[in-house]
């Protein structure tokens, strides 16, 4: 995944609104304001597809879920967490994954869905890509080492040997998540990914 990391590092430092010190980023002003791409609502789109935003065919912009994009900043913090990393997921495609569609012609989203389903036998590699560059998008590795640190002595002194708990790991997840405005299991993904403290 060096390859995602390095494009993460890229777009940090062209994009201030990106950098690591900015949690939560703030991935909404970014793609509709720093690269200019459309935030299209569209009715339904978690009912029909099972996602909440998707990248548009074109890449001119991204569809989010209508009711979500409305409720955006009033309905609950579980909710824009998660709209969150998906808008982040989609800006993977934008960055990462561009050049794979032009080899078909889609002339609608349904279509463009239906690609994405097999894509050539690489969709597994495409969407872990996108799940990785979201979650380290989101969530800065050296912000969260730093949290790290500041916790593990503590943790040490009242938990010997606390790197063996899960609770506990599950506990620090839901208490940093709110820093970096995702779920907690993004938390632990990444403490796991980033070698911090991997589950036991």
């Amino acid at each position: 995944m060096e390859h995602v990391w390095d494009k993460i590092e890229e777009l940090r430092g062209d994009f201030e609104i990106l950098e690591e010190d900015r949690t939560p980023i703030d991935v909404f002003t970014f793609f509709e304001i720093d690269i200019g791409l459309d935030a299209i609502p569209f009715d339904d789109l978690a009912a029909k597809y099972r996602v909440d935003a998707a990248i548009k065919v074109d890449f001119s912009g991204i569809y989010l879920d209508a009711e979500q994009y409305v409720l955006m900043e009033r309905g609950p913090e579980w909710k824009l967490n998660r709209l969150r990393f998906t808008v982040a997921h989609e800006l993977a495609h934008y960055f990462l994954h561009r050049d794979l569609p032009q080899e078909s012609d889609f002339k609608s989203l349904h279509d463009f869905a239906r690609w994405t389903a097999n894509n050539h036998g690489r969709k597994y590699t495409v969407e872990q890509e996108a799940n990785e560059f979201a979650g380290r998008l989101l969530v800065p590795e050296t912000r969260l080492a730093a949290l790290f640190d500041e916790f593990a002595p503590e943790a040490e002194r009242l938990v010997p040997n606390f790197m063996t708990s899960g609770p506990l790991r599950d506990k620090f997840a839901e208490k940093i998540a709110p820093r970096f405005g995702v779920n907690s299991q993004v938390i632990a993904v990444r403490l796991d990914r980033d070698g911090l403290w991997t589950a036991s």
